[in-house]
């Protein structure tokens, strides 16, 4: 596998899972680095047994993400409506339900210093408090057309599906479910860094089928296509999670490396399309219902604390 280091004013990025397109993106330096396949390391977490399963509402059978807010609190987002519900992450009972939106496609939720981001499919980013929202079945009031809109201006024409808030260089990871990009393989996945500061995006990561060939992956189990994106809150790895493709994919900080890629239950985790942490390293993984309700899945880290 060829890889390729985006040197940025940042203090780390991440290296693509093969070589990189570089004709519409210039580099002041361009690293590349060839490895060989290697045996993966076990993942830390036992995904074929959760310690808690958490039935949601029907409400949220479309769960389309998860975020963890502070201890003993989750909150979530479903599909096509601007609703926001806080789940008690001990039971797994919403606690509350609010208004904040109208109807879209939203796809993805993290929380970040007393205020939510809710991701929309076409690369809008929502930004309010707990403070903006309305009690359900109510109106919108005025508190709530202050509601602020970032538009990510991303290099690609993208269907986005996971979102997440790196505190390491304070970046938002914006994980893109299919990208419509001329000249590139139509299996290539895109990972975008967004800072808020300079309100700017870039490329991050590419990943590719062949990527996952490479790893003992064939046909069809080759195919990735993120719908949730999560950093390890102690190893700092990335995690990324498929819903097609029903895989869960772990990177290391430094090269973009493949760390671990598992296969999840099918029957567990119908349609998986939100992924969180605790500060523990407990693992939260949600799936949307097809015959059945959606879930919250747990699982607790078997790594080392720091």
């Amino acid at each position: 596998m060829k890889k390729y280091l985006l040197i940025t004013s940042l203090s780390w990025c991440f290296l693509s899972c093969q070589t990189a397109e570089t004709k519409q993106e210039p580099q002041k330096t361009k690293v590349k680095i060839v490895t060989e396949s290697r045996t993966l390391e076990p993942l830390s977490y036992d995904l074929q047994n959760p310690i808690q399963t958490f039935k949601m509402p029907a409400s949220l059978k479309e769960i389309s993400g998860i975020t963890y807010v502070k201890a003993g609190q989750l909150a979530a987002i479903n599909d096509e409506e601007g609703d926001l519900f806080l789940i008690d992450a001990q039971t797994g009972k919403v606690t509350d339900q609010r208004m904040w939106g109208t109807k879209g496609d939203y796809e993805d939720i993290t929380y970040h210093e007393g205020k939510f981001y809710v991701l929309r499919s076409d690369g809008r980013l929502f930004v309010f408090t707990l403070g903006q929202t309305s009690q359900p079945g109510g109106f919108l009031t005025n508190k709530s057309t202050h509601i602020q809109m970032l538009d990510l201006s991303l290099p690609d024409k993208n269907e986005l599906e996971g979102l997440c808030f790196d505190p390491k260089t304070k970046n938002f990871f914006i994980a893109a479910k299919e990208t419509k990009r001329e000249g590139v393989d139509k299996d290539s996945r895109y990972v975008y860094f967004y800072d808020p500061v300079q309100k700017e995006s870039r490329r991050g990561l590419v990943l590719r089928k062949r990527s996952f060939e490479s790893v003992g992956f064939t046909g069809e189990d080759a195919k990735f296509r993120p719908s949730a994106i999560a950093v390890h809150p102690i190893t700092q790895e990335v995690y990324i999670l498929a819903a097609s493709g029903q895989k869960l994919l772990v990177l290391d900080r430094k090269g973009g490396n493949f760390i671990h890629v598992e296969k999840l239950n099918p029957k567990a985790l119908e349609q998986p399309e939100g992924l969180c942490f605790s500060p523990d390293g407990t693992l939260y993984i949600s799936s949307e219902g097809k015959k059945g309700l959606g879930v919250i899945q747990v699982f607790k880290w078997k790594g080392e604390q720091k």
